[in-house]
Parts: structure tokens; C-alpha cells; sequence
């Protein structure tokens, strides 16, 4: 049997979306977006669920509460 998904956060617009789960992806976390809106027609009303199996959500939310903003090179 395999582990339920579950929420780990709801998105209203796509790109960003596709990039917190790119970074979850990235430490080998198993992740899916979850579409409640109608999004094949461009509409995000009802948002898009970040979902993860049930055993992976506390070290999801731990990855998602990491800030890496000071670790960019300011120096352009």
C-alpha cells in the first residue's frame, strides 16, 4: 500500500508554484502539483496544491522554511 498525498501548500499562480517544487524535487523530495483550478484554459482560481507523500511532509516543510536569499552573489 502506498502512502496517502497530501498538502503541503496551495499556490495561486503557476511559475511560482513550479518553483518551490523544483526545489523540492532537487533534494530528492517526490512532489506534485495537484490542479484545482481551470488551469487548460489559463484560469487559476482554485489554486494548485503542492502534494507530497504523507511520510515526506515534515521534511518538505523544513526544505520550505530554509531562506537562501544571503546566499546569492550581490556583486553583478
Amino acid at each position: 500500500m502506498t502512502a496517502p498525498w497530501v498538502t503541503v501548500t496551495v499556490f495561486d499562480a503557476l511559475p511560482l508554484a513550479e518553483i518551490v517544487r523544483g526545489r523540492l524535487v532537487a533534494e530528492g523530495v517526490p512532489c506534485a502539483l495537484a490542479d484545482r483550478s481551470l488551469l487548460s484554459i489559463g484560469i487559476v482560481a482554485g489554486g494548485l496544491e503542492l502534494q507530497v507523500p504523507e511520510s515526506e511532509l515534515e521534511r518538505a516543510r523544513t526544505i520550505l522554511a530554509q531562506d537562501f536569499s544571503g546566499e546569492l552573489d550581490q556583486e553583478f
